[in-house]
């Protein structure tokens, strides 16, 4: 038995971070800023008498591609940390892990991702601490040189590489510096750029809340240059090691748009993805947050998810809800307009929440039969007179125009939200009273006709039974409004419980059971005719039991059609032969069938 080191095939490893552990090419732009931002760092922490940092990026076309240089005066490198730290992959500059800590980058790492655009990569370093200049050649098959250069340099490190192809295409000058503003955005050492055409600060940013005082409108404008948008209003984001402000949206938000932030983490642009960190009910804000005391992931795209992420949530989350809190206190005319403009978020956010439901819910908005009502006209309907909700959307639109003129309220809970918010309006609200409107609610809005009406409309009701028979539906005269309605068809619960029998696959499990009588008008489908309608009124004069039939056959389709049931094969079938022999009573008359009329 022996032992053997197995070797590492850098190219396959640099394949593995450009396919999975970065998001783009681009982050060696990242990497080098970080490094030299940490570089500088320790120079600071290391020697108080450090001169005025600075970052310099030079871009120089050469021949057929391009040459990048990062220059940092920051605490360089010795050899012994050449040997250490370039050239051990994985391997970081920062000593320990106390030091560690205090860092985004890992020196090895960072280099390592500059393999996904060059081939070679030269650095010149000069301790600070040391003062003597070494050069490191690395090149993609693992190999690398050092060399002494003659030339002394003050203390920092120099980065050299050569873009070439399609690199070199991609990553113009202009390239560069957008990459360089979005990573060093919020850098306070400066970030000088040096190419052929531009020659400026990449960061020369303001950031108010580094002011003694910023003013609002400064707030404002800040957040509008960063996401090229206006915006409502804004929120501080302050918290331990947390700065930063969440801007709201003026234009209404899905919850399922994707929004896209400012994450840093010391000062270091990380991600513009915020789901783990800013609360999922806030889609209607963007924010920019600067941390100060989170762990980057792998990648330095994201953070690793321990109890200091879980924390800085909850900050960001308690500012967001405070500001709420505050403006119920001090300013409700915003409070109602922010609920209106983002109406459906604030419901995803207090159905979640009892604070905030008792906060926004007199402003939030919700659909009924007498037009858009706000939830304080809702509680204060339900102290007159009947409140009720309906569940979906199709059964508001059947009932609406059975509660005009009841002085019933019929709310529309078939929205996203709506109907868990009304469910738990008596909860937060003692004395308001609202219920759901089913299969028995129709006993308040469905009187009793009249004797004397059921007595002249007799012989058509009984021939009338008979042509719904097919279709297992009962018939009943009613009184109720609106008069101009004919006919009302409800949908009784043997058919919603066949419905979804239907739809399942374990319909059959219940083969055998009894479920009890099934004649009452609440188990079976009905069709309530309206003794109130002139038309169904006229129906009195109709002795013959085909004609009978087959007009009622026609009302039937009709309730169906006016209360947005989708029409089967049955269905259709008896549409087409009631109307053709509706059409043929016509054309032919009525004698030829033998039509009796009372006279």
């Amino acid at each position: 038995m022996g032992n053997y080191n197995f070797k590492v095939d850098l190219k396959g490893i640099i394949r593995l971070l450009s396919d999975n552990l970065y998001s783009s090419d681009k982050v060696f732009l990242r990497e080098l800023l970080q490094n030299a931002v940490d570089a500088i760092a320790a120079r600071k922490k290391a020697d108080t008498a450090c001169p005025e940092s600075k970052i310099t990026v030079t871009y120089r076309r050469k021949g057929n591609g391009a040459e990048l240089i990062f220059a940092d005066n920051g605490i360089g490198l010795t050899k012994e940390e050449i040997h250490a730290f370039l050239s051990v992959i994985g391997q970081s500059s920062k000593r320990d892990d106390s030091v560690r800590s205090s860092y985004i980058g890992q020196f090895g790492i960072g280099l390592l991702s500059c393999f996904l655009v060059a081939n070679e990569i030269k650095v010149i370093t000069c301790s600070a601490t040391e003062g003597k200049p070494y050069q490191w050649v690395g090149k993609s098959d693992g190999s690398y040189v050092i060399t002494e250069p003659k030339k002394q340099i003050e203390a920092g490190t120099q980065v050299f590489l050569k873009l070439t192809g399609a690199k070199y295409q991609f990553f113009t000058e202009q390239e560069i510096i957008d990459d360089l503003s979005e990573y060093g955005f919020l850098l306070k050492i400066p970030v000088y750029f040096d190419g052929e055409n531009n020659k400026q600060v990449v960061n020369q940013n303001f950031i108010p809340w580094r002011q003694p005082l910023s003013m609002a409108d400064d707030i404002m404008e800040f957040g509008e240059q960063v996401f090229e948008e206006t915006f409502f209003d804004v929120i501080p984001l302050i918290g331990d090691n947390i700065k930063g402000y969440a801007y709201i949206s003026t234009r209404q938000i899905s919850a399922n748009t994707p929004i896209r932030h400012k994450i840093f983490l010391k000062n270091m642009y990380v991600t513009d993805d915020g789901k783990e960190l800013i609360p999922k009910w806030a889609f209607f804000t963007r924010c920019i947050i600067n941390l100060d005391d989170l762990t980057p992931n792998a990648s330095r795209e994201g953070f690793t998810k321990d109890h200091k992420l879980l924390r800085a949530k909850g900050q960001v989350e308690k500012c967001i809800f405070d500001y709420f809190v505050s403006l119920s206190q001090y300013d409700v005319r915003k409070l109602k307009q922010l609920a209106q403009i983002h109406n459906v978020a604030i419901k995803s956010l207090v159905i979640e929440n009892e604070q905030i439901f008792k906060l926004f819910f007199p402003f939030l908005t919700f659909p009924t039969n007498q037009g858009i009502l706000t939830g304080f006209q809702i509680v204060n309907a339900s102290k007159k007179f009947p409140v009720s909700y309906c569940l979906q959307v199709d059964d508001f639109r059947r009932l609406s125009p059975l509660v005009e003129g009841t002085g019933s309220l019929l709310v529309n809970g078939g929205y996203l939200y709506d109907a868990g918010i009304l469910q738990k309006l008596p909860k937060y609200y003692k004395n308001v009273k609202i219920a759901v409107f089913d299969n028995s609610s129709y006993d308040n809005l469905l009187a009793d006709a009249s004797a004397e009406q059921a007595q002249e409309l007799q012989y058509f009701l009984n021939y009338a039974r008979q042509g719904l028979e097919k279709m297992h539906c009962g018939i009943s005269l009613k009184k109720f409004s609106p008069a101009s309605l004919q006919a009302l068809y409800v949908q009784g619960e043997d058919a919603l419980f066949q419905e979804t029998m239907d739809s399942n696959s374990f319909s059959g499990f219940f083969e055998g059971f009894d479920f009890g009588d099934s004649e009452d008008e609440k188990s079976k489908d009905m069709l309530y005719l309206n003794s109130e309608n002139s038309f169904i009124q006229s129906l009195r004069q109709v002795l013959d039991a085909g004609l009978a039939q087959n007009i009622i056959q026609v009302i039937y389709i009709q309730a169906l059609l006016a209360g947005h049931y989708t029409l089967g094969g049955a269905e259709m079938e008896l549409m087409n032969k009631s109307l053709q022999k509706l059409m043929e009573y016509a054309l032919y008359g009525g004698e030829q069938e033998g039509l009796q009329y009372d006279a």
